[in-house]
């Protein structure tokens, strides 16, 4: 049974695809190639439509446009997904991963006059200095 799944599947991978949306994701890197080398996208869609894609440009550009946002999917090297999160847990790992450096940055170079108020709310609020004790 399994291998009768396996070669439906293939018989389907073979037969062109059934949407126009479909088509252009189909050919997208030969579209990419085009774009690369100087091509307009309008110039692209008549070559399409010429070669028997019926689509409006404008639906043709979204399809484009899809593709260029979601590009396929392949499957990680060792079969498991991989998240984005677990970049950032090892970049987060690092011994001189400072998340906030260029907030810190930025915020020491700010132009114009910064006051820094002293930091002891009884000096700030009630104008008490602390004693000190010894």
């Amino acid at each position: 049974m399994i291998e009768d799944l396996r070669k439906a599947l293939a018989e389907l991978r073979r037969e062109e695809p059934t949407t126009k949306s479909a088509l252009v994701r189909q050919v997208f890197p030969e579209i990419e190639e085009a774009l690369a080398e100087g091509y307009t996208v309008k110039s692209i869609w008549e070559r399409c439509r010429g070669a028997g894609l019926e689509t409006s440009y404008k639906d043709f550009c979204t399809y484009v446009n899809r593709a260029r946002r979601h590009p396929r999917r392949s499957a990680a090297a060792s079969g498991r997904k991989t998240s984005p999160n677990v970049l950032e847990s090892q970049a987060n790992d690092s011994p001189g991963f400072d998340p906030l450096a260029n907030i810190r940055r930025l915020e020491a170079n700010r132009p114009g006059f910064h006051w820094r108020g002293p930091e002891d709310l009884d000096v700030l609020v009630h104008g008490k200095k602390k004693e000190k004790a010894g």
